[in-house]
């Protein structure tokens, strides 16, 4: 064993002397650890390299990683880690060479793994510190519609669809830091016109700063990046539907009760908050019962789903329209400056309703009217259920009166 104060010094003991395993600090005097390297590249000079170092910067021990660097120590360091780490090079040196004389399949084994990759259901890529792709597996045709040689040099972000490009900058910091990170990201697809595709993406860095890594198998030729990209479109679009069909009527698409209430809940909450004025309408169709028992159940739903989308056409688009149930309707007019605006949208949704309905497939028109209930915040109430209440009532007199108008509660 043999030991040099300087950068100079220890190049010339290694032009002079072979040596199975060199301890390389990264700061010395003259030449620095990372200079000397660099130098051992350029002059073939084949010894493994532990470096020595304070820095826990990323980018300055994965430089001396990609030079060459076979294992890293932290300073300060344990003796009896330093001690383990030598004798680990030592024996991985001498099975290396025993390895290189006997094992004929180690040139088939890289194809091998990329073959494998390529058969996996998810996208899989390495990036370099530019964060550009240096592989991907052949998955990203199928899933992207780009082929593999197209993407090599190009950015993460080519794939990346623009809702999502600002996401980018903290993923990559925090996979910097060494954790695997799991992120949705929107990537864009080139299948039968640009579209994306929703991916929940794994990244890591093949080399972080924690002391773990440490004691990793980390090839120098290793880019910064590792990542997994599984297309959740489908799963995400199953949890979407199954969420709209939680909170939707499943034959009109519009809100249900429950959805509404959330809606009117909110509505109360935000309007006392900054002194707005809005209005609940319950609206009940008149003698549906008689259309169901003279026609059938079909026609039936056929006539609530045609209602229901003319009485949607008369509203706003900040407005709510639900089917609480049955043959029963309910709207919210949110943010009303008078009275008179209610009422003018109470008539809109009756004239909706006055030319009969016509079906396909068949010759048969049907003709409905409907009672329409009025309760306005804060003058019929102050919380959801009791404006709810005293439209119903309201809707009700109608109904008791004469049927096919509307009328506000007092």
């Amino acid at each position: 064993m043999d030991e040099a104060m300087d950068g100079d010094a220890v190049c010339q003991q290694l032009q002079d002397n072979a040596y199975d395993l060199i301890l390389l600090d990264i700061r010395m005097p003259g030449k620095s650890g990372l200079e000397i390297m660099a130098w051992l590249k350029e002059t073939g000079i084949d010894s493994q390299v532990i470096i020595m170092s304070g820095h826990s910067d990323y980018r300055i021990v994965r430089q001396a990683f990609k030079l060459g660097a076979c294992d890293y120590l932290k300073k300060p360091y344990d003796v009896d880690d330093l001690i383990q780490a030598v004798g680990d090079k030592v024996l991985e040196r001498r099975q290396s060479r025993s390895r290189a004389t006997t094992d004929w399949s180690n040139p088939l084994k890289g194809e091998l793994f990329r073959r494998t990759l390529d058969h996996l259901p998810e996208l899989v890529f390495l990036l370099d510190e530019r964060k550009c792709f240096e592989y991907l597996n052949h998955k990203v045709e199928s899933l992207t519609g780009l082929p593999a040689e197209e993407l090599i040099g190009q950015p993460l972000s080519r794939l990346v669809h623009e809702d999502d490009i600002a996401k980018l900058p903290l993923f990559f910091e925090r996979a910097e830091a060494g954790e695997p990170i799991t992120q949705e990201i929107k990537l864009k697809t080139h299948s039968g016109g640009v579209g994306h595709k929703d991916f929940e993406i794994i990244l890591t860095s093949t080399l972080g700063v924690n002391p773990a890594l440490a004691q990793a198998n980390f090839s120098p030729e290793d880019p910064p990046f590792l990542g997994i990209a599984r297309d959740i479109t489908e799963r995400k679009q199953t949890l979407e539907l199954m969420e709209f069909r939680a909170s939707h009527d499943s034959l009109t698409d519009l809100p249900n009760r429950n959805l509404f209430m959330d809606r009117l809940r909110l509505a109360v909450s935000q309007a006392r908050r900054n002194g707005q004025k809005f209005a609940v309408l319950f609206i009940d169709l008149d003698n549906f019962k008689a259309v169901n028992d003279a026609y059938g159940h079909g026609i039936g739903d056929q006539l609530l789903q045609k209602v229901a989308s003319g009485l949607k056409n008369c509203l706003r688009e900040g407005d709510t329209l639900a089917r609480y149930g049955g043959d029963e309707f309910m709207a919210l007019l949110p943010s009303l400056d008078e009275k008179k605006d209610a009422a003018t949208v109470a008539r809109k949704l009756l004239t909706s309703l006055e030319t009969p309905f016509r079906f396909a497939g068949c010759d048969l028109r049907v003709s409905i009217g409907t009672s329409i209930g009025i309760a306005l915040y804060p003058e019929n109430g102050d919380e959801a259920e009791t404006l709810v209440e005293r439209a119903d009532m309201a809707m009700y007199a109608v109904k008791r009166e004469k049927k096919n108008g509307f009328r506000f509660y007092s």
